[in-house]
């Protein structure tokens, strides 16, 4: 017995775009922004960040703090360190 082909034409069927949804796929997030913004407003001079709340891994935080900080603009400002496992927001 032969294999029949398959014929893709067959899983394809027309819709009208405007029967979409209004929101397709995933919104950036803010909260990594959010932090470096809360780390500017409290004064200090260096603190640290709860991963362990978070629920990334350090290295996830670490990037993701460090693209926050690109996308906003103060690099001149602050910077993350990782030491260990520890995610720390410094002011420079």
């Amino acid at each position: 017995m032969a294999a029949s082909k398959l014929n893709p034409a067959e899983f394809l069927k027309p819709r009208d775009p405007a029967t979409l949804p209004q929101r397709r796929g995933r919104q950036a997030s803010t909260f990594y922004a959010d932090l470096v913004q809360a780390f500017l407003a409290a004064g200090e001079a260096a603190m640290d960040v709860d991963v362990k709340r978070i629920g990334r891994k350090p290295d996830t935080v670490r990037s993701a703090l460090a693209k926050a900080i690109r996308t906003l603009g103060v690099q001149g400002k602050v910077r993350v360190s990782m030491v260990g496992d520890e995610v720390i927001l410094i002011k420079r």
